[in-house]
Formats: C-alpha cells, structure tokens, sequence
C-alpha cells in the first residue's frame, strides 16, 4: 500500500511540476507579448515571401 501511494505522490508530483513550468513559460509569452512578436517577426515576413513568389495568372 505505503508502495502505490508513494508511486501515486510521484506521479502527482511530476505531473504538477510540469504544470508549473507550462504555465510559466505561457505566463512570460502573455507579458512579454511574444505571440504577437513571432507572428510580425517570423510568422509574416514568411508569408509574404511566399505570395509575392507565386505567378498570377491575372491582374487585379
């Protein structure tokens, strides 16, 4: 019994760790506004490479 109980805390215990370091980093994105930052720095620059690159086939 004292065996399952100890592996059941462990696994609670990884399980909460995991939950903290999660909610850290998303916590740092959300202050830092990184999402946004990624999206204008990466994200964006990326896409139009890739539609200006593409051949139409008329003129708007």
């Amino acid at each position: 019994m004292k065996k399952v109980l100890k592996m059941i805390l462990k696994v609670l215990g990884k399980i909460l760790l995991i939950g903290l370091i999660g909610f850290a980093a998303t916590f740092t994105l959300y202050i830092t506004n990184g999402e946004n930052k990624l999206i204008y720095y990466v994200i964006r620059p990326f896409l139009n490479r890739h539609y200006d690159s593409q051949v139409r086939d008329r003129k708007v």
